[in-house]
């Protein structure tokens, strides 16, 4: 049986994102714990020329439930909204991501397959694409990319996560 579309991404999308809602109850009560106020871990960064942690974490959001949203129109931009600033906004963000994603189904990514996408910033770029190659050659790494970093921002910063956590509810059973 060949794989679908749907089932290439939105399974995948929302394993990371349920592992990313944890993520952000595991930093709020480090700082809870840890006296540390939640705008250092919100606005902590890898390295200075590399985004925040909200931006990260909304980068999720846009990577999986903007792209469905994008490819739906046709065409995607880069989100340039301030990010949530808080844990409880960042959360409602991600469960948002969850909620649209549940709503998607095979049926309706199926008849994404062949569809133009254009992905632009502003005038100044522009890539053509189809559905399929747009959600699986550029939003999936995307996607991949700031869930990873935003990860890593959190173990960086002393946040107890190991592999299981980035791992979140794996598909098992037969």
């Amino acid at each position: 049986m060949p794989l679908s579309l749907h089932a290439a991404l939105v399974p995948g999308w929302l394993q990371t994102l349920g592992a990313c809602r944890s993520w952000l109850d595991k930093a709020e009560s480090h700082c809870r714990d840890t006296g540390l106020d939640p705008a250092e871990l919100i606005e902590a960064r890898l390295i200075a020329d590399m985004l925040p942690f909200k931006y990260q974490v909304k980068s999720c959001a846009v990577h999986s439930m903007g792209a469905i949203e994008g490819v739906r129109r046709g065409t995607f931009s880069p989100d340039m909204s301030e990010p949530p600033a808080g844990f409880a906004a960042l959360r409602e963000r991600v469960d948002e991501a969850v909620a649209v994603l549940g709503g998607v189904t095979v049926e309706e990514m199926e008849g994404f397959i062949g569809q133009p996408m254009l992905f632009t910033i502003g005038d100044k770029y522009r890539l053509d694409f189809t559905a399929e190659n747009f959600l699986l050659g550029f939003t999936q790494p995307n996607f991949h990319f700031h869930a990873t970093t935003a990860y890593g921002i959190l173990r960086a910063r002393g946040v107890a996560l190991g592999k299981v956590d980035y791992l979140g509810a794996m598909p098992i059973g037969a």
